[in-house]
């Protein structure tokens, strides 16, 4: 035997071990993990706020400085669709005063001690506009007030505004 015929029996034994190790390059590539909920751009057609996911990161959020969960209430959540529905339709923000929520909750015959909303524009993403509400005082203390135990958000899409989405979030303080 020399060595010419060695390096050919080597090469034969590392045949199937190359072809294991190529096969696995021409595999596909795994698809990237799903971006969570709360990071979906809502601004594109056919966006829509998924409730568990903000309601998780807004109870979160209250969890870490005290106050109790909210519950998600489908009645408050047509409401604030209106809400975001009537500033697309305006194409601004209004202020509490113009949304004449009270008259809309009492009209859908909820109950409540008090209420609050929060209604901003422009945000691309829950974590962005829920990030926009922390940082401004009224808004951060209506997220976080213990009294209010029931929330509804909804967004409305305005592609020809230069804000591309309006957000309402209502809270209540039940009776």
């Amino acid at each position: 035997m020399n060595l010419f015929s060695t390096f050919r029996i080597g090469l034969a034994g590392l045949a199937p071990a190359l072809a294991a190790l190529l096969a696995g390059c021409s595999a596909a590539p795994e698809p990237p993990p799903a971006q969570p909920a709360f990071y979906q751009r809502l601004d594109q057609s056919g966006g829509a706020v998924d409730p568990a996911s903000s309601l998780g990161m807004v109870n979160h959020y209250r969890a870490n400085l005290g106050a109790p969960p909210l519950a998600w209430d489908p009645a408050l959540a047509r409401i604030a669709e209106m809400q975001a529905r009537r500033m697309a339709a305006l194409d601004r923000v209004q202020t509490e005063q113009e949304a004449k929520l009270d008259a809309e909750l009492k009209a859908a015959g909820i109950g409540f001690r008090s209420y609050a909303s929060n209604l901003t524009a422009g945000y691309r993403t829950f974590a962005e506009a829920f990030s926009g509400w922390r940082e401004l005082k009224q808004h951060n203390a209506n997220m976080i007030d213990p009294r209010k135990t029931r929330i509804g958000l909804a967004t409305a899409q305005a592609p020809g505004s230069k804000y591309k989405i309006f957000w309402a979030m209502v809270l209540v303080e039940p009776m």
